[in-house]
């Protein structure tokens, strides 16, 4: 099978798309990158890296991908008229370059999406993951909902305590936890940290390179603290729906910065 290329990637995204919003306008694209235009003021960008990376790794599942990011980006464009469901909110993290991705596309984003700050490096943003569709909750929603930030973050956490089945692999100071490929991450927000649960030695150390890997250590581990920094950038050579290429320390019941 001859792989595409970004440019034919794109193009093929964004016929797809253009067939899927009536009265869309391909404006420009470059690489992955597409610019349409839609209606008189609505201009929006679609940035394909992550998508472009799941392909070269499973180029089989081409449909499946392209329908997957089609099914968000409809979002864009047309605002649900269905009830947004509280019981689907979750939290997701995401690094400071997303943020300062987010800015360069919007300038006045932080008006809009509800976001908070959890340490220098990361952030939590908050999705409604229906059946078909991920979208990120904005402060429109927040008011909708009538609840506070404080409630929705709450209700966020204990929905995603209630919708995930946590697998732990690996033994001797060295682990990783599984649970549906999409929330990895979000498990530094559970109250599960603990050496009860995680026997290593000294401090509990973590790695989040993407957004379906979390890997756990001590930090009193020389061997296991270099295997996860290894994995950190082998993944951020390789991988995508990357998060953080940092390793993070548990202290006072938060993850920091090591």
């Amino acid at each position: 099978m001859k792989l595409l290329s970004e440019l034919l990637f794109a193009e093929f995204f964004a016929s797809r798309l253009v067939h899927k919003v009536a009265g869309l306008k391909i404006a420009k694209i470059e690489g992955l990158e597409i610019q349409t235009e839609y209606d008189v003021n609505s201009d929006f960008k679609h940035f394909l890296d992550n998508a472009y990376k799941e392909y070269l790794g499973e180029p089989e599942e081409l449909e499946e991908i392209i329908t997957r990011y089609l099914n968000t980006s409809n979002s864009l464009y047309f605002k649900s008229d269905e009830n947004i469901n509280i019981n689907d909110i979750l939290p997701v993290i995401k690094d400071y370059r997303f943020v300062a991705h987010l800015k360069e596309i919007n300038p006045d984003f932080e008006q809009h999406i509800i976001f908070e700050k959890y340490n220098e490096e990361l952030f939590i943003f908050y999705v409604e993951d229906s059946e078909t569709n991920i979208s990120y909750l904005n402060k429109e929603d927040l008011a909708t909902l009538n609840i506070s930030f404080t409630d929705l973050k709450s209700k966020a956490i204990e929905n995603l305590e209630n919708s995930i089945n946590i697998e732990r692999h690996g033994e001797e100071d060295y682990f990783m936890l599984t649970i549906d490929g999409n929330y990895e991450t979000s498990l530094i927000l559970l109250d599960i940290w603990s050496k009860d649960n995680f026997p290593v030695k000294g401090n509990l150390i973590i790695g989040i390179p993407a957004r379906d890997v979390i890997l756990i250590t001590g930090s009193e581990d020389e061997e296991n603290l270099l295997l996860i920094r290894e994995r950190i950038n082998h993944i951020f050579q390789t991988g995508d729906h990357l998060v953080s290429d940092k390793i993070f320390e548990f202290v006072n019941r938060k993850f920091e910065i090591l």
